[in-house]
């Protein structure tokens, strides 16, 4: 008899296995800096995509989906007077993230960033009229990632979830970057655990 494959089912929140699924781990953090996730369409159900692990830990935080056909994303909102737009990408002008930065307007901040290849986001970037003209900022120095989900060709890179984690960490304070990383480290650890091989079952 031909083998059948088994599927298993997911979890439509996290995309993890159910067995793996993530989602009792959250907690919700209130915070006065908005994310706002620009989402390559690609990203938005890969299992290893680690932006939406800061968009279910942060209230004020959204996305939107750029590359859709039928639905361009409208980042309009992004230029409320009302609030200080940085862009967290290293682009040759960024500017380190820094408190003395964050200091230099009374401005609640948006922190836009873009999630997706690298080479999407640098065309996300430069491609948005709203993204190019604001202030690129990169986060500050740290450990290597703790990514092990995906090839980086720079061992200097960040998955998307570790660079908010250090950037809201200058922005709102050390809580912030402690939980974005905590549920990082566990998204991380389940997908391994969940690509680790079944046993075989012995057979009498």
């Amino acid at each position: 008899m031909g083998s059948r494959t088994h599927r298993h089912p997911r979890c439509e929140s996290c995309f993890l296995h159910i067995e793996y699924c993530m989602c009792a781990e959250f907690r919700t953090l209130e915070t006065r800096t908005k994310l706002a996730l620009i989402w390559h369409r690609d990203e938005q159900r890969k299992s290893t995509n680690t932006g939406r692990l800061a968009l279910r830990t942060l209230s004020n935080a959204e996305a939107y989906v750029r590359g859709l056909k039928d639905a361009p994303a409208d980042l309009t909102p992004l230029t409320s007077p009302e609030r200080r737009l940085l862009v967290l990408f290293p682009d040759d002008d960024a500017r380190p993230l820094t408190s003395s930065l964050v200091q230099e307007s009374d401005l609640p901040i948006t922190l836009a960033v873009p999630d997706a290849t690298w080479r999407q986001a640098r065309n996300m970037v430069r491609r948005e009229p709203i993204l190019a003209g604001a202030t690129k900022v990169i986060p500050p120095p740290g450990p290597r990632s703790r990514y092990r989900l995906r090839f980086a060709r720079d061992p200097d890179h960040l998955s998307t979830a570790e660079a908010i984690a250090r950037a809201f960490g200058v922005i709102e304070g050390l809580h912030a970057q402690d939980e974005i990383e905590r549920i990082f480290g566990i998204m991380v650890e389940r997908t391994l655990e969940m690509r680790q091989p079944s046993p075989m079952t012995s057979k009498d």
